[in-house]
């Protein structure tokens, strides 16, 4: 790579760190750090006024005090026994009921959720991570195999981990898929084009099956997260369509695709990743069996945001569940941003208060949730560290070149 392409990569890397930087401070800034009492008013309660004070007991049950703060300016209109409290100085006893009939409700801050999560569900929570990352693992190593890359699935294992390190301590990388790539190529270098592809076509299938489980939980749970269903069915229905294309020679002959493919922009791509796809024809069950690991891996990272957000005191459903961290993580995806940090708080944010809830609880539970992949990354970098430290540095520094080239 010449000089000026390798100071645009890191200078484009930069400013992906500051973005994400400036997207967690804006997010951050819009949250409550203070408990609040919340007056719905408007169509449907969408509009909302919020004053802050003082949760005396548990936030998540279904009765408690609250003291409004001395200084906070209540409008006219607020219930009188608000007004009436905060004049006397006295907790306004609240219950779920009361909010209902009478539009107000109380909403905890920050500190307090993240005070109130439980060890036990931290622990489920890193169990269920490592479970997805077994699932993420074995549908890997199946494709390696077919693709004449053969690895062994505890060696295959370690380079998942290795991509989840290298996704920590490489600044401008998501997903670690390039450090993956690395390593599989080193491995394989005599199939370099077929040993890359293979980690471009994981990541499909796992989208693919992401964006499935978001379409059909969203189609199944009417009433909730509505507004997001044209657009995820349509994404759907794109990425089935791509994958078929992907996976299917009949379809493209029949649509002549293969002499329209190479004229594309990045038909070049295409045709490399069509050629990987072909360790699949004739492979239906090798197909279903890489969407239904995937389907694992998804459910049980969803099953970890589920612990997590009942573990802050949270109460939607599992369903809900599979929407907002389907969603979520296809947004997270998007390489905008290192990590996907930022974004994924932004999102889960909006996603949550979509979805009725606190959009304190949802940027709690995606922070917590990469804390566990972060922990995971760092256990992972224990792989690296059995080679020496020479062999460290050696390896960050051709991940990092590596990123400036695919930039």
């Amino acid at each position: 790579m010449s000089q000026p392409s390798a100071g645009r990569a890191r200078l484009f890397g930069a400013l992906k760190i500051v973005f994400a930087v400036l997207l967690l401070g804006w997010v951050a800034s819009t949250l409550p750090w203070r408990d609040e009492l919340v007056l719905k008013y408007g169509e449907q309660g969408k509009q909302e006024l919020a004053v802050p004070g003082e949760i005396d007991g548990v936030w998540r049950e279904d009765a408690v005090l609250f003291r409004v703060d001395a200084e906070a300016e209540l409008v006219a209109t607020w219930p009188e026994e608000v007004r009436a409290a905060q004049a006397a100085g006295t907790a306004l006893p609240v219950t779920r009921a009361l909010a209902k009939q009478e539009g107000f409700s109380w909403r905890p801050g920050m500190p307090r959720v993240f005070r109130g999560i439980e060890s036990s569900a931290l622990a489920l929570a890193m169990l269920l991570v490592v479970l997805g990352t077994v699932c993420g693992t074995t549908r890997w190593w199946r494709i390696l195999n077919l693709a004449a890359c053969p690895s062994g699935w505890w060696n295959t294992f370690r380079l998942s981990y290795l991509g989840m390190f290298f996704n920590l301590v490489v600044p401008g990388l998501t997903g670690g898929d390039v450090p993956k790539a690395i390593f599989v190529v080193r491995e394989h270098p005599e199939r370099r084009a077929d040993a890359l592809m293979t980690v471009v076509l994981d990541r499909m299938i796992g989208l693919w099956a992401l964006i499935g489980l978001a379409t059909g939980a969203i189609l199944a749970n009417p009433g909730k997260l509505d507004d997001l269903r044209i657009p995820v069915t349509g994404a759907f229905v794109i990425a089935t369509s791509g994958m078929t294309v992907v996976l299917s020679s009949r379809v493209r002959g029949w649509f002549r695709l293969d002499k329209l493919i190479p004229r594309l922009p990045l038909g070049e791509k295409i045709v490399q990743l069509e050629t990987a796809a072909r360790v699949f024809s004739g492979k239906p069950r090798e197909v279903v069996l890489a969407l239904t690991l995937s389907v694992f891996n998804h459910l049980s990272v969803i099953g970890s945001a589920y612990v997590l957000g009942h573990g802050f005191g949270d109460a939607l459903g599992y369903t809900s569940y599979i929407s907002i961290v389907s969603v979520g993580n296809v947004i997270s995806s998007l390489p905008i941003s290192p990590a996907g940090w930022g974004i994924g708080e932004l999102a889960y944010r909006e996603l949550f208060e979509l979805a009725g809830s606190a959009g304190a609880i949802g940027v709690a539970v995606s922070v917590s949730y990469r804390l566990c992949t972060v922990a995971l990354g760092l256990a992972g970098g224990l792989f690296l560290l059995t080679r020496g430290p020479g062999a460290v540095r050696e390896s960050v520094r051709e991940a990092e070149r590596a990123i400036q080239e695919a930039s």
